[in-house]
């Protein structure tokens, strides 16, 4: 059975684990895509389409420290960005160290 490890375990910015492999969200990536330049217009913008979360915890999404993503909060950036989830998140196969 795989090593496995949960994300209240995983150091803030590292992304769940699972195994040897990393799960991040490319939000800042997505971001530049579309002409977002800061957090804070993209934050009023999941507001104004009706997505409840505070501007900390949105953040810490941005920022790969949250340790949870609400599925409404998920699906109202694969809205806002017009993209699939995996191109939301992406994986990255180096553990830290």
């Amino acid at each position: 059975m795989p090593d496995t490890t949960d994300s209240a375990s995983t150091p803030a910015g590292q992304g769940y684990k699972y195994g040897q492999r990393r799960l991040a969200l490319n939000v800042r990536v997505l971001m530049a895509q579309h002409g977002y330049r800061d957090i804070s217009k993209l934050y009023r913008e999941l507001i104004s389409r009706g997505c409840d979360i505070s501007y900390s915890q949105f953040k810490r999404i941005v920022d790969n420290q949250a340790e949870k993503l609400n599925t409404n909060v998920l699906d109202a950036l694969l809205n806002l960005f017009d993209c699939r989830i995996d191109e939301l998140f992406i994986t990255l196969d180096t553990p830290p160290e």
